[in-house]
């Protein structure tokens, strides 16, 4: 299991404890910010559903779904509850569907590239251990898990949203630019969740026995991973040298 991964970083409990809390602020940043941005755009274009619905907010409460938080636990990305919209509402209906459907991608992409820069002015101080305290270590150990775990899932959740199946954005978006697909639509909506399920335990088990190149989300990771190395590299010569 993911949170397992997470307890075996360190011999040391305690910093574990300080990278899970890390982990579970970054994650849930992340899907606030998304389920947010959803709401407020929907706001924007005339529709007050999500308003009405208490999810205009940045407490993660409103949003969270126990089986997102289960499946984020189990293998490191998960989902909240939806936004409520009412289409019907909108002022121009396709530009609604359209602008609401990317916003939370929008919001995750855009956090992502604010926490790299983050990463790159921040590095110097976070990979060097300054001092002997034990607290400001962690402070260190919590900061630059953060950055990385915000930079992680902002990107994750943004691919994982832009996958064309309900119902996720990329559903919606297809819908929206396509309303001529029923088939599509008809098939998503009847096997759409059955669908993302079976992506998401195909990708697991396949890891599990050495065939990652099958798991979409982990090839996806190992390139986030990528750029928060090459990031971190980067920050650490242009300052340190």
């Amino acid at each position: 299991m993911f949170i397992y991964r997470l307890m075996s970083i360190s011999d040391d409990i305690v910093v574990n404890i300080v990278i899970i809390l890390a982990f579970v602020v970054a994650a849930g940043s992340a899907i606030v910010i998304h389920e947010f941005a959803h709401a407020y755009v929907a706001k924007l274009n005339g529709d007050f559903t999500a308003v009405n619905a208490g999810r205009l907010t940045l407490n993660p409460v409103a949003h969270f779904d126990p089986i997102g938080i289960l499946m984020m636990l189990l293998v490191g990305f998960g989902w909240a509850k939806p936004v409520p919209i009412n289409p019907n509402n909108f002022t121009k209906y396709r530009r609604g569907m359209i602008t609401v459907s990317i916003a939370g991608v929008a919001a995750n992409l855009i956090l992502a590239g604010l926490f790299l820069l983050l990463l790159y002015l921040l590095i110097p101080m976070l990979a060097v251990v300054w001092s002997t305290s034990k607290a400001i270590y962690l402070l260190q150990v919590f900061v630059l898990y953060f950055i990385e775990l915000t930079v992680t899932f902002n990107f994750m959740l943004a691919l994982f949203n832009l996958l064309p199946i309900f119902p996720l954005d990329g559903y919606n978006l297809v819908a929206s630019l396509f309303p001529k697909a029923v088939g599509y639509r008809n098939f998503m909506l009847r096997y759409g969740v059955i669908l993302l399920l079976a992506i998401i335990l195909i990708g697991n088990i396949a890891s599990f026995l050495g065939f990652r190149y099958l798991n979409i989300f982990g090839l996806f990771s190992d390139l986030v991973y990528d750029l928060i190395d090459t990031v971190t590299a980067a920050g650490l010569k242009t300052f340190v040298g």
